[in-house]
């Protein structure tokens, strides 16, 4: 039985308060501020040792076993997602018994990396604020490391703007899978998009429950809280289980939250392309922002783009055919290596 049948207070109470603070966030020995730093976009990051790109082997694409139309690949961790009334549903969910015992031997910590990255050149991946193989360890990705042109769409959707909707049309028209990181905000705002968002076999990730700055969160319970609740209200409108990927808002994360979120069942998904979309008082122009986006695609890219944007409402046609006449292939998060 899942414990949100239980309230949540009981269950906190089980955990062992943590507020212990954690070291500097490992991976590199530069923590510089990437292009995509997302709080202070217009700094310049000082360039990182290319020694990130090399410590993972590449990796094949492995193809989908053959099965029927209700099920897809997905990696060794997460099992199978499995389509029911045309929502994907991961088919193992951990235990509330095995995450309340992993929690309680993991402290709690504030974040420490503001997550962005660097572009050597054009088209090729960048060099982001922690190791790619160090990331890897705790379970949280940042791009697949393949030279096959393929990229994974991902969306962040704090709130609702009226753009939504036309984005997931053309992402249907161009046969392209998708990952929406909702907030719990946004689910209780406007559960019509959500349900829609799910209903139309897009992948529905969790953005936290109110884009809280997660360097505040400084206990395990709190972090919990902030993801479960999340999950429960997915799980009432939709009736299913809540895909287990999760994005922290502003990329603010640390060794000990990446844990956290392990714990939890989670994969952390950060991301190599982006760029200023998110402020609905400055979007970018057209030429410019499609100009940026093609120089910064490159084989085996997460994108971040923001659903909110009313620009990336109106390019998107134009970039995915773009993508598309390169070479591009478009995958989900479940076909990450």
């Amino acid at each position: 039985m899942r414990l949100n049948k239980i309230s949540v207070k009981f269950m906190l109470t089980l955990l062992v308060t943590g507020s212990m603070t954690v070291p500097a966030f490992a991976g590199t020995k530069t923590i510089a501020k990437g292009v995509d730093y997302i709080n202070n976009t217009s700094g310049v990051s000082a360039p990182l040792s290319m020694q990130e790109s090399e410590n993972i082997p590449e990796a094949s694409q492995a193809e989908a076993p053959g099965s029927s139309d209700n099920t897809i690949a997905a990696d060794s961790d997460a099992g199978l997602v499995t389509i029911i009334d045309g929502i994907r549903v991961p088919k193992y969910v951990k235990s509330d018994a095995d995450i309340q015992a992993e929690l309680s031997q993991l402290s709690g910590g504030g974040a420490n990396l503001d997550w962005g990255n660097y572009y050597p050149a054009a088209n090729t991946a960048p060099v982001g604020n922690a190791d790619e193989g160090w990331l890897r360890s705790f379970g949280a990705y940042s791009k697949d490391i393949t030279a096959d042109k393929v990229c994974y769409l991902t969306f962040d959707l704090g709130y609702e703007n009226g753009h939504t909707a036309s984005i997931m049309n053309t992402l249907k028209k161009h046969n392209a899978p998708a990952t929406f990181f909702v907030t719990g905000a946004c689910i209780k705002s406007d559960p019509g998009i959500v349900l829609s968002i799910a209903q139309n076999g897009f992948t529905v990730g969790n953005h936290t429950l109110s884009h809280k700055n997660m360097s505040t969160v400084t206990t395990k319970e709190l972090f919990y809280t902030e993801l479960r609740t999340v999950e429960e209200q997915y799980e009432v409108l939709t009736g299913h289980p809540m895909n287990r990927y999760y994005r922290p808002p502003e990329g603010k994360s640390s060794e000990t939250q990446l844990m956290l979120a392990r714990a939890m069942g989670y994969k952390t998904m950060l991301w190599s392309v982006a760029y200023k979309d998110y402020d609905e008082k400055a979007q970018p122009g057209r030429s410019s922002a499609l100009a940026t986006l093609n120089k910064r695609i490159h084989p085996g890219a997460i994108v971040l783009l923001h659903a909110t944007s009313a620009t990336n409402d109106a390019i998107l046609d134009e970039l995915l055919t773009g993508w598309e006449a390169a070479g591009y292939t478009f995958k989900s998060l479940d076909e990450l290596p």
